[in-house]
């Protein structure tokens, strides 16, 4: 980390040094507006974690090194170095002074108010070009100072610290955006892997049920069996148990899915978080496929819930219907209205709908309309797995088709869906 570190003072010191040859003297004299201290307070925004102190001493004596060997390249005579380290002297205890003064304002000035942080980094500027041209005046006991030069001083040390600001704010923005856009990415993944997960538990669990079931009669039938006493009652038995292993190893798995869903899972979410999640997943989708669909979303109502997986996995199931159901271009919408102690879900699609006779196939498992281009049937499992999670909530779906959209509502009651209002 210190190395790290080490190497950013130095960068920061040799660009200083390099930058600062681009500059004007407006007083005439080698008092200096120029590219050094504008490189010199944008590299310390953006490497806020080096030591402001020893970062301004070091860059103050790289500066006036560079300048002074720079200057008597031509010559090469030694003994011309100590007048011109002497005239150089002056630019390094800028860089110090500079620094000293960045080093007292806290980050929360920063954060607080770009405005006000501005405005200290100015007087900070000013304060620093007044100590090196007091030094140089110590140095050389013979500098006019007139008004103009101090109001050009000031005007300058404005111009440059809000424009060095506004850059650095833009760079950070910038980085914040790619950072929330990628923290964004991540939580959709993990949204994505939870809903599938949530599927995955929720058959587990009807298998589990039946599985029960299964293991209750085949041990009712050995007992009948055996009661009988037929020469299939072993078998029965046998049977019985081979189910009971089944079902042993079918709630280790089930364990071990609940375990990886609660590591997985935030408690809660709020229902545009949901929304959001949806839209940008089923677009990502429309996308893939080729299709030219604008998902839209009506929200009347704002809640948290902590059954979010599976209303995300309603709602995405629907809605990637809705994206097959279309040719090549469309409109879906996903209302979202609360109601009576209901909370309505509908996703509506301008698609090519669906057949009257199809309606009561459609939550079947295995029915399907949709084949591959190598006219293999799609599992069929999509609506019935909607159906089944809604019967699980106690809700209900209604159909509604016209000869222009369709459109699918959940309803699902608000007490067993909603955690608090917003």
């Amino acid at each position: 980390m210190w190395r790290y570190i080490s190497l950013q003072i130095a960068f920061i010191a040799f660009a200083t040094a390099l930058a600062g040859e681009l500059s004007i003297a407006p007083f005439g004299w080698e008092f200096r507006f120029g590219l050094g201290s504008s490189m010199f307070l944008f590299l310390l925004l953006l490497y806020r974690q080096v030591p402001y102190i020893k970062t301004g001493i070091i860059t103050g004596v790289v500066v006036v090194m560079f300048r002074t060997l720079l200057n008597m390249i031509p010559s090469l005579e030694i003994s011309e170095f100590i007048s011109t380290l002497m005239i150089h002297l002056p630019a390094g205890a800028y860089y110090i002074a500079f620094a000293f003064g960045m080093s007292k304002i806290s980050e929360k000035m920063f954060q607080k108010n770009l405005t006000y942080f501005g405005a200290i980094v100015v007087c900070i500027d000013v304060g620093a070009n007044v100590v090196e041209i007091f030094i140089r005046y110590l140095l050389t006991n013979n500098i006019p100072i007139f008004s103009t030069d101090i109001f050009l001083t000031v005007v300058v040390a404005i111009i440059r610290v809000y424009f060095l600001i506004g850059l650095y704010a833009n760079i950070r923005l910038s980085r914040l955006k790619e950072l929330h856009k990628e923290q964004e990415s991540r939580l959709d993944q993990m949204l994505t892997f939870g809903s599938n997960l949530y599927n995955e538990n929720f058959y587990l669990s009807k298998m589990m049920n039946t599985i029960e079931q299964i293991t209750a009669s085949s041990y009712h039938l050995y007992r009948k069996l055996k009661d009988d006493r037929s020469d299939y009652d072993t078998q029965a038995l046998e049977i019985a148990q081979q189910v009971h292993e089944i079902k042993k190893d079918t709630q280790r798995i089930r364990a071990g899915l609940n375990e990886l869903y609660d590591s997985k899972t935030v408690r809660e979410m709020d229902l545009t978080s949901i929304l959001r999640h949806v839209i940008r997943g089923n677009s990502s989708y429309s996308e893939w496929l080729k299709k030219d669909i604008t998902i839209k979303k009506e929200q009347l109502t704002k809640f948290k819930t902590s059954h979010y997986y599976p209303i995300i996995s309603i709602l995405n199931n629907l809605t990637a219907n809705a994206v097959e159901a279309i040719d090549q271009k469309g409109t879906i919408t996903i209302k979202v209205v609360e109601e009576d102690h209901f909370i309505y879900f509908t996703v509506r699609d301008n698609g090519k709908g669906i057949k009257e006779k199809d309606i009561p196939l459609i939550f079947e498992p295995g029915f399907t309309t949709k084949y591959s281009d190598m006219g293999t049937a799609a599992t069929g499992i999509g609506l019935s797995h909607v159906k089944n999670i809604c019967n699980f909530f106690s809700g209900e779906i209604t159909i509604d088709i016209n000869q222009e959209e369709t459109l699918i509502t959940i309803m699902l009651p608000t007490h067993l869906v909603k955690k608090e209002e917003l």
